[in-house]
């Protein structure tokens, strides 16, 4: 089923991310899986199944005459200033970098755990005393050092793609390349979390005899590597999304560019932008003005919430009534 799946998307990637392209890739994907146990019923194995509901499905170009969308995909995917596409160099250098980086975030965050472990060390394992301490500070110092230019580097490597069009053939070596470190980033959460959920074992062992802090060390230096792993193979894997899942490269989700604004709001983008500049610090305005005036505080920070839930609401609705 996951092959049916896959070769849905595939067809689907060059369609505009409409609520009505959706709603019809979901309808084709309930009859393809509706085709393939029809099949299945009939006696054919898995890969003939598979085989005939892909066949009976036809190529892109059909798929866009049946479902009459192919003037909007032009229209919607073909940038004024394809000049300036991100290349799959560009990608390429950008992943390596992202590598990089999130290994040393992902290094800086299991130090500052490992400089936990060090200070019970000192305090648990009597001939470690002050050399336990002194790791501590110098673990935690250099976790802390390594966050934040790690950081500062994994916020900065996308700025020069900022709202720069993705070209499909970036987007499919993106694609590409995540699928081949798929393998990787599943051996190392199973690895990373394993690690985490199994770092009680030398608490229990260690306690039997009587050696209880050399078991709480062992568990953080346990969870730090688990940690280490989850979060670098996350970073990393997650970073492809940024080229997969948008015709725009957005650097920031906060601060869209106008094309990938326009991209993901269509005609409601300059309305979309001016509630984004105003919605948050009328609520805030009307926060303090209410809680002053009924001098309510206890409940009155419940209007952030309510806040929050109504802003997508009203993207929403601006949403379907320009497009």
């Amino acid at each position: 089923m996951d092959t049916i799946k896959n070769y849905l998307e595939t067809l689907f990637i060059e369609f505009p991310k409409t609520e009505e392209v959706q709603r019809a890739k979901q309808e084709l994907l309930t009859i393809m899986e509706d085709h393939y146990w029809s099949l299945r019923d009939e006696g054919k194995s898995e890969h003939e199944a598979i085989g005939a509901v892909i066949s009976e499905f036809g190529s892109v170009d059909e798929l866009k005459e049946t479902l009459q969308f192919e003037s909007r995909v032009e229209e919607t995917f073909e940038p004024e200033d394809d000049f300036n596409a991100i290349t799959e160099d560009e990608m390429l250098k950008f992943m390596a970098k992202r590598k990089r980086s999130s290994f040393g975030l992902s290094l800086g965050i299991s130090l500052c755990i490992i400089s936990v472990a060090s200070l019970v060390a000192s305090q648990g394992v009597w001939y470690l005393g002050g050399l336990g301490i002194a790791a501590f500070f110098v673990s935690a110092a250099a976790g802390v050092g390594i966050i934040i230019m790690s950081g500062i580097e994994l916020y900065n490597q996308g700025k020069p793609l900022n709202d720069r069009y993705v070209p499909r053939e970036v987007q499919n070596l993106a694609r590409t390349e995540k699928e081949a470190y798929h393998k990787s980033f599943k051996a190392s959460l199973v690895l990373g979390i394993s690690s985490c959920v199994l770092s009680l074992v030398p608490v229990i062992l260690f306690f039997e005899y009587y050696y209880s802090a050399i078991g709480v060390v062992l568990m953080f230096m346990m969870i730090a590597a688990g940690v280490f792993l989850i979060v670098y193979g996350s970073i990393y894997s997650s970073s492809y999304n940024k080229f997969i899942n948008n015709r725009y490269y957005v650097h920031d989700d906060d601060k869209m560019g106008p094309n990938a604004r326009r991209e993901r709001y269509g005609n409601a983008a300059p309305t979309v932008l001016l509630i984004e500049k105003l919605y948050w610090p009328l609520i805030v305005c009307f926060y303090f003005f209410g809680s002053f005036l009924t001098n309510a505080w206890e409940i009155s920070w419940l209007v952030f919430v309510v806040a929050g839930i109504f802003h997508d609401l009203l993207i929403s609705f601006f949403k379907k009534a320009y497009n």
